[in-house]
């Protein structure tokens, strides 16, 4: 038998440094192009309730065989809850004539809510009282002295965490050791916590008014940051929930027009790629609100809005509400001045069309992703100008069109301000529009002369916004920024003075006899729908608040037919409840 050397064996000999480089090799090769954890999808939609009629924005809870919700009845809120699998509507007995449900216990057996009162102040910087409600009995406990905007339970019960102006703040579920967690550059919206309790998200108010973003405060640092900094604060993106695994957190923004929901992969694999980009999981035609996680993680349970109007004329001797032009889904409702032609914003989608006043000759004049408001026509009936932004994110900014169509002309030079409620002189030779800067703040009145494209301030209308010119051009009527104060303007002495303490959409009947205003969406006892008369300097009521909910694509619109009846929209939105089972990788 031969015998091999030393120096043969040695030859053949590998070395132990390159065995564990190649395992090396092996194993980062493996890490690199490990499989890649599936996208989440939703495999299916269930529609729970068949009311129509629930509060778009409510908070959705669940104790696991109920979920809540709250519903309109009326013009009242109330709470409701159906079965994870759908079928009768039940009611809830209210602890509080006017009310918010914000949370339940982790063990179900308490609402967290905060108590409206009387008022109907719906600015988001009213803070109201907060307190624990026995789910069984509806008895309730206050929350120390805490008044807050929202509030939500840590996963274990012991916190609670709310907002109240710029504020993020704690305090123990017995209203005990209220402290102040963080202060804000902005007004925080919807916090969750996370599952484990080290973290909370919530949405930001764009300090310059243009939207939300997703932030994140980790607990025991005091950290607060921006989640999605590259995510543009037009989506209004709405703070979600982790899911009860603690893998995925869900939240809602806005894209192409719609509400949709997103997931974001939140935990790290060792065996497989994690996408920690968000990924839509709906892509409308609902627009997706709020919701909650079941407490299986299998589904989702959300309000699902499906978005509507009718156009409604107020016949002001029957004082009944009739169809307008066929009661189409249409609002900021405009016409010529010879009353043959009539423009309007298709809600909700939020194009320009104009057509013949008996609906013959329609045309479409501007076109998705541009989102209109406000057309008005020119004295000869020849163009509109409008405002809009061009896209998502984009400012408001003045446009002009013609009545048959073509490309819409930005009016004004090109500027980062942003433009607002176009008004024509009566020669049709200028725009009185509003502006403000790029944050929304400062506004005042500006006239630009379309020959000359020049665009200059009127004097003494620093603070003042919304302006419509009276048709002989010597006043204007402008709403105060922040009160909302109906001010009349005296374009030659500069003078202004106050008409009424509170309006909205304020404008000018056809003969410059009136200036009309509404105060139907601050829901007061005495909303409605309001004129002042030049001559008597008097106010008067025309149509008080009907008893069917209003909408429009900014606030609650209302306008007027060339014979001054009023034109408003009826909220035909049909909200549900569905349930999105879901995979979850």
């Amino acid at each position: 038998m031969a015998v091999i050397s030393a120096q043969t064996a040695n030859r053949y000999r590998i070395h132990p440094a390159l065995i564990v480089a190649a395992i090396g090799v092996l194993l980062a090769a493996a890490f690199i192009f490990r499989p890649v954890v599936p996208s989440p999808t939703v495999s299916r939609i269930r529609q729970l309730t068949h009311l129509g009629t629930l509060v778009y924005n409510t908070r959705v809870l669940t104790d696991g065989p109920r979920v809540y919700f709250r519903a309109w009845e009326g013009q009242d809120r109330v709470i409701r809850y159906v079965s994870p699998e759908g079928g009768e509507v039940f009611p809830v007995e209210a602890a509080f004539p006017r009310m918010d449900v914000d949370d339940i216990s982790p063990n179900g057996s308490e609402f967290l809510i905060l108590e409206l009162g009387d008022t109907h102040d719906s600015s988001a910087a009213n803070n109201h009282p907060l307190w624990r409600v026995a789910v069984s009995s509806g008895s309730p406990r206050p929350v120390g002295e805490v008044r807050a905007l929202d509030a939500r339970w840590s996963p274990d019960g012991s916190t609670i965490v709310y907002t109240q102006g710029s504020e993020l703040d704690l305090v123990n579920s017995d209203g005990s050791n209220p402290r102040k967690f963080a202060s804000l550059p902005g007004q925080p919206f919807y916090p969750q916590w996370s599952r484990d309790g080290r973290h909370l998200r919530f949405s930001l108010a764009d300090p310059q008014g243009h939207g939300l973003t997703l932030w994140q405060a980790d607990l025991s640092g005091n950290a607060v940051r921006p989640l999605l900094p590259e995510w543009p604060s037009p989506s209004r993106t709405r703070a979600g929930e982790w899911t009860p695994d603690g893998r995925y957190s869900i939240f809602t923004a806005i894209s192409e027009g719609t509400r949709d929901i997103w997931a974001m992969r939140d935990t790290k694999e060792m065996l497989r790629r994690v996408n920690p980009r968000p990924v839509r999981l709906t892509a409308g035609p609902l627009n997706f609100y709020q919701f909650t996680p079941s407490k299986d993680g299998k589904s989702i349970f959300a309000v699902g809005v499906q978005e509507r109007g009718q156009l409604l004329r107020y016949d002001v001797p029957s004082r009944e509400y009739v169809p307008y032009a066929q009661g189409i889904s249409a609002d900021h409702v405009a016409f010529s001045r010879d009353a043959q032609w009539v423009a309007y914003v298709e809600y909700p989608q939020g194009v320009l069309v104009r057509c013949r006043v008996d609906g013959s000759e329609r045309r479409q004049l501007t076109f998705s992703p541009m989102r209109v408001l406000h057309p008005q026509w020119s004295p000869d009936g020849v163009q509109l100008a409008f405002q809009a932004s061009a896209d998502l994110g984009s400012p408001s900014k003045i446009y002009t069109v013609s009545r048959d169509g073509g490309l819409p002309v930005l009016a004004t030079p090109q500027t980062s301000d942003q433009q607002r409620y176009p008004s024509w002189s009566s020669n049709g030779g200028s725009i009185l529009f509003s502006a403000s800067d790029e944050t929304g703040a400062q506004p005042a009145l500006y006239s630009l002369d379309l020959e000359s494209k020049q665009v200059s301030q009127f004097p003494g209308t620093a603070g003042l916004y919304w302006g419509q010119i009276s048709p002989d051009g010597r006043h204007v009527v402008a709403l105060t920024d922040s009160t909302q104060k109906l001010i009349l303007y005296d374009t030659v002495s500069h003078g202004t003075r106050i008409l009424a303490p509170l309006a909205d959409y304020p404008i000018w009947s056809t003969d410059g006899k009136y200036a009309y205003f509404s105060t139907l969406y601050f829901r007061g006892h005495d909303a409605g729908i309001y004129r002042w008369q030049v001559s008597t300097n008097r106010v008067e009521k025309v149509m008080g608040s009907p008893d069917f909910r209003l909408g429009g694509s900014w606030g609650v619109w209302f306008g007027l037919t060339p014979s001054g009846e009023p034109l408003v929209v009826r909220d035909m939105n049909s909200t549900d409840l569905y349930a999105l089972d879901l995979d979850l990788p």
